[in-house]
């Protein structure tokens, strides 16, 4: 887990929403910067342009050659009245001021005639330098230059107030997010105390799915079902408690029972042998269905089946026809298999599942009738199904035989070895395979079966 990650999702929001406001109000600053800061310096540059132009024709107007005259210079002083961070400065051809005071250093040079340069005190200007036209003076140079310490200036005090209103803006906009957060995140609030709600004695709880946010519905139809199936699961276990505490009372009372009966008087030796092998009978069967319900158990936990192989689902279903050819006869009916297919299964499970749907078919199934098993393929998996005559299963016990110990009125009662689990085996072995158990009945033939995937 990422230690830096905050745990509260008001918290993690109302500070995702504070740094967007902070990256939009950096940009937006920042650009506003860039754009005033490059109109002032366009502003300077056209003042500068200006004097530049007027200073180059005044000087064209002189047509002697000479130094600069006096009222030349006057001009040049009256144009930089009101105009304190502007400089001018003619420089012979060797370098040497001739207006303007002491001759400037040229830091840069920028695009064009644009130039940076210092003055003796440090002043730190921006301006233009050209040759000087006209015959006064001849290969002199004019520079024209401004300030940039009041632009500078500006530019700070405008910077400094920017930053204010950011602040400003990104403090009252992380508090309106954490209000907007806490507002939006009270339907959640109000879920959670109604999920509290939900005890194991009050399964029957559900949460709203009409009048609250569409971003909320799939999560309370998600929760929903899954009370749903844990309502289900919980009332599937305690009828499976109940069913297991019935099925093992019968064997152990007849234990206890015929025990105290032998210990109550003096028996033969015959008679000890015979309650012995009774009570052997009935722990034998307990030995099964202990083991039936460990299997179910494990199956229900999510258990797959292991040491799958191909096989051939003719074979399997022979060597089934073969372990029960005996109670085909003695219940005067005759199984028919003419379908094959191959899948990939574990052997041993495909046997029990098989075995356990022509057991439950044969109870079922009167006298001089056939029983039908075969296989079909549909769409990537191969489906296994028994089907025999008879009073069939009603159809509101068609979802449930499926269930470990329901049993329906007749004779297919899902008893397995004495047990109500053989068909709740015959879903746990498909679902082990992934695939799934099926049945359907119209009352005079009914088919019960599973599936389970081909083999490739």
């Amino acid at each position: 887990m990422n230690r830096w990650r905050i745990a509260s999702i008001e918290v993690r929001l109302t500070v995702l929403l504070g740094l967007i406001a902070l990256v939009v109000s950096t940009i937006a600053g920042c650009t506003l910067f860039w754009a005033l800061k490059r109109e002032v310096q366009s502003q300077e540059m056209t003042e500068v342009a200006g004097k530049l132009e007027l200073i180059q024709h005044l000087a064209s107007m002189h047509t002697e050659a000479d130094l600069l005259h006096d009222d030349l210079i006057g001009k040049l002083n009256d144009i930089l009245v009101g105009h304190e961070n502007l400089k001018v400065w003619v420089l012979s051809e060797q370098g040497k001021s001739l207006y303007g005071g002491d001759t400037p250093r040229i830091v840069s040079r920028g695009s064009g005639t644009e130039i940076f340069l210092r003055t003796r005190d440090g002043v730190d200007m921006r301006g233009k330098q050209e040759p000087l036209q006209g015959v006064l003076s001849p290969r002199a140079t004019l520079i024209v230059a401004a300030d940039t310490r009041p632009s500078a200036q500006f530019l700070y005090q405008f910077v400094t107030i920017l930053l204010f209103i950011c602040v400003v803006w990104i403090g009252v906009t992380a508090a309106l997010a954490a209000w907007a957060v806490r507002r939006s995140l009270a339907p959640l609030r109000r879920l959670s105390a109604q999920a509290a709600q939900v005890q194991p004695d009050n399964l029957a709880v559900r949460l709203p799915e009409v009048g609250i946010d569409r971003e909320l519905k799939e999560f309370t139809r998600t929760f929903n079902s899954m009370l749903g199936r844990v309502q289900a699961a919980y009332q599937q276990m305690e009828g499976f408690n109940a069913d297991v505490a019935h099925e093992l009372r019968t064997p152990l009372a007849t234990l206890i029972s015929g025990t105290e009966i032998v210990l109550s008087s003096a028996h033969s030796m015959q008679e000890l042998r015979d309650l012995l092998e009774s009570n052997l009978e009935e722990l034998d069967g307990l030995r099964t269905l202990i083991n039936e319900m460990l299997f179910l158990a494990r199956a229900d936990g999510g258990e797959l089946a292991r040491d799958l192989q191909e096989v051939s689902v003719a074979q399997e279903i022979a060597k089934v026809h073969e372990f029960y050819e005996a109670s085909l006869e003695e219940a005067g009916v005759l199984l028919r298999s003419n379908d094959d297919s191959r899948v990939a299964a574990n052997p041993r499970l495909l046997r029990r599942a098989i075995a356990n749907l022509i057991s439950n078919a044969i109870k079922a199934t009167p006298p001089g009738s056939v029983i039908e098993i075969a296989c079909t393929e549909q769409l990537g998996e191969t489906e296994i199904w028994v089907s025999n005559p008879g009073s069939g299963i009603a159809p509101e016990a068609l979802p449930r035989i499926f269930d470990r110990f329901y049993r329906t009125d007749d004779a297919r009662s899902g008893r397995a070895e004495g047990h109500g689990l053989g068909l709740a085996i015959v879903r746990a072995i498909a679902r082990m395979h992934g695939g799934r158990a099926f049945a359907s009945s119209n009352g005079q033939r009914t088919v019960v079966g599973f599936s389970v995937r081909r083999a490739r």
